[in-house]
C-alpha cells in the first residue's frame, strides 16, 4: 500500500492501529508501513496519539476534531505542563532527547508526561525524527494547536459523540468507542 492508500483508509474508518489489537486494524493488517504513516505525518494528515487503551493509534483529521469536540482533556500534571511549554512555538517540533535535555528530566518522568499529553491529546508527532532502520524511525513532537495549524481545517459538528460513534463503528466495536469517548 502507499500513504495515499493509508490515508484513504483512515479518512473511511477513522483510526488505525500502529500495532496489532485485537479490536482495531493495524498498519500492517492493511499492507502498509511505518514510511507510509511518517509521510501522512509529515503532510498533517494524519494524527498521532495514544487515546486508544494507551497505544499508538493513528486518527484521521475528522476523527481527531470530532474527538477533540466531545472528549474532557485532564488538566496536565507539572512535568507534562513543562513538556508542553518547551513544545509552544516551535511548530517543526522536538525530538524525545531534545524534550528530555532541554526539560532536565529523567527519561521516566519524561515518558510519564509524553504519554499522558499523547492521551490527552495534547500533543501528536509533527513530523520525521531519524531513521532507526529501514522500518522505524523517531518522531518529532508538537502541540495539538500546531498540528491544527498545518492541517486541513475541519467544520465543527452538530452532535460530534454521535457522529464519531457512528464513524468509527465500521472500524472498532461499540464498547471500544465508548471508551474512547468516555
Amino acid at each position: 500500500m502507499s500513504a495515499a492508500q493509508l490515508k484513504a483508509y483512515l479518512d473511511a474508518t477513522g483510526i488505525l492501529a500502529c500495532n496489532t489489537d485485537a479490536n482495531l486494524r493495524c498498519l500492517e493488517d492493511i499492507g502498509c508501513s511505518w514510511a507510509d504513516a511518517v509521510e501522512l505525518i509529515e503532510k498533517k494528515e494524519l494524527f498521532l496519539s495514544k487515546v486508544y487503551r494507551k497505544r499508538t493509534v493513528y486518527l484521521s483529521p475528522r476523527a481527531y476534531h470530532l474527538l477533540k469536540q466531545c472528549r474532557y482533556q485532564r488538566p496536565m500534571p507539572e512535568p507534562a505542563e513543562r513538556l508542553y511549554g518547551l513544545l509552544q512555538g516551535v511548530p517543526g517540533g522536538l525530538e524525545t532527547g531534545e524534550l528530555r535535555e532541554l526539560a532536565q528530566m529523567d527519561q521516566r518522568t519524561l515518558l510519564t508526561a509524553m504519554d499522558f499529553l499523547l492521551e490527552e491529546l495534547y500533543i501528536t508527532a509533527v513530523g520525521n525524527g531519524h531513521w532507526l532502520n529501514p522500518n522505524w524511525s523517531t518522531y518529532r513532537y508538537g502541540t495539538a494547536e500546531a498540528w491544527e495549524d498545518a492541517s486541513a481545517s475541519q467544520p465543527e459538528e452538530a452532535h460530534p459523540k454521535e457522529t464519531l460513534m457512528e464513524f468509527l463503528s465500521w472500524s472498532m466495536p461499540e464498547e471500544e468507542i465508548r471508551r474512547l469517548v468516555r
